[in-house]
């Protein structure tokens, strides 16, 4: 025996191959890649009509910025929090932060709806 344990029971079936035509092979090349699946995961969820992703997932890179910006974004929260409490009853202040505060909140929501995480 060569070292190696056989396992008949464990055995995989062989694989099935996919060629798409050579006028589509490009077509099919972009669609995998815009849908964020292998291609075998596209083949199945093709042939089985489950859902396939409109568009790729973000790269983990992306996400954690998308991440670090959420976070510098309460970060900047809390200094305006801290700059308004030092500031007093001052309404001008009041006024700003208020509207400060609001194109934070945007932000948010849009870094949110970019790590497709609810806000």
């Amino acid at each position: 025996m060569n070292g190696m344990t056989e396992k008949p029971d464990k055995k995989r079936d062989a694989p099935v191959s996919y060629r798409p035509p050579v006028d589509l092979a490009g077509e099919f090349r972009r669609r995998v890649e815009q849908s964020g699946l292998s291609a075998n995961a596209y083949i199945t969820r093709a042939i089985f009509n489950a859902p396939i992703p409109r568009s790729a997932r973000k790269p983990p890179v992306e996400k954690q910025m998308l991440a670090h910006l959420l976070g510098r974004s309460a970060a900047i929260r809390d200094a305006l929090d801290n700059a308004t409490r030092v500031a007093g009853d001052d309404p001008r202040t009041a006024e700003a932060a208020k509207a400060a505060y609001a194109e934070l909140k945007i932000i948010a929501v849009a870094l949110m709806k970019m790590m497709e995480r609810t806000p």
